[in-house]
């Protein structure tokens, strides 16, 4: 059986994100071995002075980090075991001030790790390491960016770039004006729960 890991950061009480991440699991338990990752129980750590500078020496090559500093970059590596033992990767969040949440671009931070989710040399370039892996954003907005010209979100393009940069292959489902046309939010909601339909049956189809 494939394993899954499903990433949420929902706190928001009545969230809509939720609903449609629940809606993913619900339909997906029994078909793979599900892994669940809350953002906003356990978040990953920022990117603060301590952590920061042994994550760039890591980066650089060093690996040869005493035992409190493996301690502090103990937390940031676990996130990076959960998406290296999984075959796809589920991440469900809303979109707020027109980017990420700070705590899932914490997680982003956490898995783009070098000899881990890419490589890089001065003959090759930059190569991503997680060519056998699928993912999936669950991204849902207040705001119908789909429809505006003069203003823009930065969160799907963002999170794509970032699976792009590390070789997994990744599809969105986009649910936007949640608020904003909240006079059609059921079938909004209707439509991304067919979309989540649609992406288990094409990953779990054998």
């Amino acid at each position: 059986m494939t394993k899954t890991l499903v990433i949420n950061y929902t706190p928001r009480k009545g969230s809509y994100t939720k609903i449609l991440f629940d809606e993913f699991v619900k339909l997906a338990n029994g078909k793979t071995e599900l892994i669940h990752i809350d953002l906003s129980e356990t978040p990953p750590d920022l990117l603060l002075v301590d952590n920061l500078n042994l994550i760039m020496e890591w980066n650089n090559g060093k690996r040869d980090f005493s035992k409190s500093e493996l301690s502090i970059l103990s937390n940031h590596h676990r996130y990076i075991n959960h998406l290296l033992k999984v075959d796809h990767i589920v991440v469900a969040f809303p979109i707020y001030n027109f980017t990420l949440p700070a705590t899932v671009k914490a997680w982003i931070d956490a898995i783009v790790v070098s000899d881990k989710t890419f490589s890089f040399s001065p003959e090759m370039g930059f190569k991503g390491l997680c060519t056998n892996k699928k993912a999936l954003s669950i991204i849902v907005s207040g705001f119908d960016y789909s429809n505006a010209d003069d203003v823009k979100e930065y969160a799907s393009s963002t999170i794509k770039q970032n699976f792009d940069f590390i070789g997994i292959s990744s599809e969105q489902i986009l649910a936007f004006g949640v608020d904003q046309n909240r006079h059609k939010l059921d079938s909004i909601l209707a439509k991304a729960k067919l979309e989540i339909k649609g992406v288990i049956d094409s990953w779990f189809s054998n």
